[in-house]
């Protein structure tokens, strides 16, 4: 039941959040000229209402998020966030009276069938952390990802591959400290180790840039692109590391309730439709 709590709630409050802060990004960007003039966009976001109510939705929904990942395997943690999407389509279905597509409803079943099915194995704790690995797998997605920003021109994509990659790696940053730091037994010097800890300046950079290019992306791209693309790759990054830096247990049922969720996620990305040529 906890693990339930800490994990549909944070994506519920995050879907509320998206839909917030785009809102708000969005009424501030067509009004100062977006992020071609930087500093009105600034004052106009942080003095958004739409967009601080947003921020709050965030910020309760990453600390049960947070709880989660430090008591529970990433991979079982990262595709309930997948939700997020989900609960956003349904929602917007509900309260906003927009359609849902055959396309978004066969990516609903997907995610949910896949829950469903890693049902046996919730709240499970496998993880044992290599910091090295950690290193190295970061390293070379970070490399992948400037490479992409460097050469696609589809700024929308890029934008959210950033996004999401970003807080996927802190993700794992924060499971690798987490893993380091008893709650139980906090004392100075564990808070001072915490903070010198280059661990910390990877999480602090990761989340840095990914929230800039969430508000970045908001501003200028297509909210049913921007949320689930960023959140099935968030989901895919942190996932990987719990096989490749924690040495999750991976068994057959968890893999293929992995593969069912974020191929739901991945079918709620909305195509940009093709310009009609005269």
């Amino acid at each position: 039941m906890l693990f339930l709590l800490l994990t549909i709630g944070p994506a519920f409050l995050f879907a509320c959040g998206n839909i917030l802060e785009k809102s708000g990004v969005s009424t501030v960007g067509k009004r100062t000229g977006g992020t071609s003039k930087p500093w009105e966009f600034f004052k106009g976001v942080i003095t958004n209402k739409f967009w601080w109510l947003g921020f709050g939705c965030s910020v309760l929904a990453t600390v049960g998020y947070y709880i989660a990942m430090a008591r529970y395997d990433l991979s079982q943690v990262q595709p309930m966030m997948v939700l997020n999407p989900v609960l956003t389509a349904l929602m917007g279905f509900c309260i906003l009276k927009e359609a849902l597509t055959k396309r978004i409803v066969v990516a609903i079943c997907f995610v949910v069938a896949g829950l469903l099915y890693s049902v046996e194995s919730l709240g499970e704790s496998t993880a044992v952390q290599n910091v090295s690995m950690l290193w190295i797998y970061s390293g070379v997605l970070c490399g992948v990802t400037l490479v992409l920003h460097l050469f696609v021109k589809n700024r929308e994509m890029v934008d959210s591959l950033i996004m999401g990659v970003g807080f996927g790696l802190s993700a794992a940053f924060y499971k690798s400290l987490a893993m380091d730091f008893d709650l139980d037994h906090i004392e100075v010097s564990s808070v001072a180790n915490l903070l010198v800890d280059f661990r910390t300046l990877g999480y602090v950079a990761t989340y840095g840039i990914a929230f800039l290019y969430s508000q970045i992306s908001f501003s200028r791209g297509r909210a049913l692109f921007i949320i689930p693309f960023s959140a099935a790759v968030g989901a895919a990054v942190p996932t990987l590391a719990g096989a490749l830096v924690f040495s999750e247990v991976f068994p057959i049922g968890k893999i293929v309730s992995t593969v069912l969720v974020l191929t739901g996620a991945a079918l709620f990305v909305v195509r940009r439709p093709r310009k009609s040529h005269p």
